[in-house]
């Protein structure tokens, strides 16, 4: 089984607090943070590096844990009050469940 890839990482934007972002790398998760930015106020990719840091974050509990969602093998990467944010194995792109639909893998 090919292995979790995600690692969360903090990027702030001068003016803001950090944001985590799950993403195969830094510069992963910068382009995400831009384009969340953008739909607050639109900056060139070269601006918004001048203006936001990107550091390795803390993973939450059980971040990366093997589990089994709908019955096939996935990573867990997240919860809250309603769903499950899990990723499946060799991907980086998240998904939500709910958490019935979520095991713990043998």
């Amino acid at each position: 089984m090919t292995g979790f890839l995600l690692k969360r990482y903090d990027v702030t934007v001068s003016g803001f607090p950090s944001h985590p972002y799950d993403a195969h790398s830094p510069g992963t998760a910068r382009v995400k943070a831009w384009h969340a930015y953008c739909s607050y106020r639109h900056v060139s990719f070269k601006e918004f590096m001048q203006i936001s840091v990107v550091r390795r974050g803390t993973d939450p509990t059980g971040y990366g844990r093997p589990i089994l969602v709908g019955g096939r093998p996935a990573f867990f990467v997240s919860s809250d009050a309603q769903y499950v944010r899990f990723v499946r194995p060799g991907e980086t792109q998240t998904f939500f469940s709910h958490p019935l639909d979520v095991k713990e893998a043998a």
